[in-house]
């Protein structure tokens, strides 16, 4: 049996006051990468030069360059931005992880999770549970049990293939564990093992510019009209209260543009029958209802 290892693809745009606390996380894994390919999404501030001073240091960071107009990694640029790492990496390897620059993970968070694809082969891709923090409190970021937060995902490297890589389009993390479970393979978060998210998810761009994306993307992967408002109702509850309900508004307004959508029917339909059988609660059990809070902290 091969050894466990792993490769980390961590797409960077202006990450320079959180790399230094990520890459200690990193380096005190229990179970280190093989490689951890940082890629430098056309930065404006130090992140180039916290990269280099980081490769030498720590021996598995690659730091790598693209070019470009400046901007955030937002929707299909993730996806080039990931690419270009994995085309860094060795010919096959056994698992791939697309980690943000903001998040801070447990010392034995590869270990444990890397056990678990052992224990499970048909385990494709999976992740822990995000936190949040929130008026000093770590605040659990709620999704069901099968779905893998985008923050910090780790591929089984033939589950990738299997997928045929990621869909460049906005929403490609809701729609590659769509396609993950399509195809045979399973896909899960652990409420076991933290992932600690240095801001909330989206407010980069500002929260509210970030719940009309939410409401796009849910235009641009054909998700199901109704499965959109439950989900709007359903992130009312989180803080910032309320801000999801800008969300149709965003749905709306990329249906009003004629935005380019998933133009593949048969994940399209898939996609939307998992949705309206969790409207069904046919999933009850699976389900994050309430945001709860995290007593442990970073480094605890």
């Amino acid at each position: 049996m091969r050894a466990l290892s792993y490769h980390i693809i961590t797409p960077a745009h202006n990450e320079a006051a959180f790399l230094p606390r990520v890459m200690a996380a990193i380096a005190a894994q229990t179970l280190k990468p093989a490689k951890w390919v940082i890629v430098d999404d056309r930065s404006s501030d130090d992140t180039w030069k916290v990269l280099q001073a980081a490769a030498l240091r720590y021996p598995f960071i690659e730091p790598l360059q693209v070019q470009g107009v400046p901007g955030p990694a937002l929707g299909s640029n993730v996806v080039r931005v990931f690419n270009a790492g994995c085309a860094r990496l060795e010919a096959d390897p056994r698992f791939v992880v697309k980690m943000d620059a903001d998040v801070l993970l447990p010392p034995e968070y590869f270990a444990t999770l890397l056990a678990r694809f052992q224990e499970e082969p048909r385990l494709g891709i999976a992740s822990g549970k995000t936190y949040n923090q929130q008026q000093g409190k770590w605040v659990l970021e709620r999704i069901s049990d099968y779905h893998v937060t985008g923050a910090c995902k780790t591929y089984r490297y033939t589950c990738l293939r299997d997928m045929g890589g990621l869909i460049p389009i906005l929403g490609w993390d809701i729609l590659d564990v769509a396609q993950a479970r399509r195809l045979g393979w399973q896909t899960r978060s652990f409420r076991d093992l933290p992932l600690y998210h240095l801001r909330l998810t989206g407010s980069a761009t500002g929260m509210a510019q970030a719940n009309l994306r939410y409401g796009r993307c849910y235009y641009v992967i054909r998700a199901h009209p109704l499965f959109m408002l439950a989900k709007t109702l359903y992130r009312a509850v989180e803080r910032p209260f309320l801000m999801s309900l800008l969300m149709p508004l965003g749905y709306l307004l990329a249906a009003l543009r004629r935005e380019k959508r998933l133009d593949n029917p048969t994940l399209a339909k898939f996609l939307r029958r998992e949705q309206l059988d969790r409207l069904r609660g046919r999933h009850l059990s699976r389900e994050e209802w309430w945001p709860r809070s995290l007593s442990r902290r970073p480094g605890d």
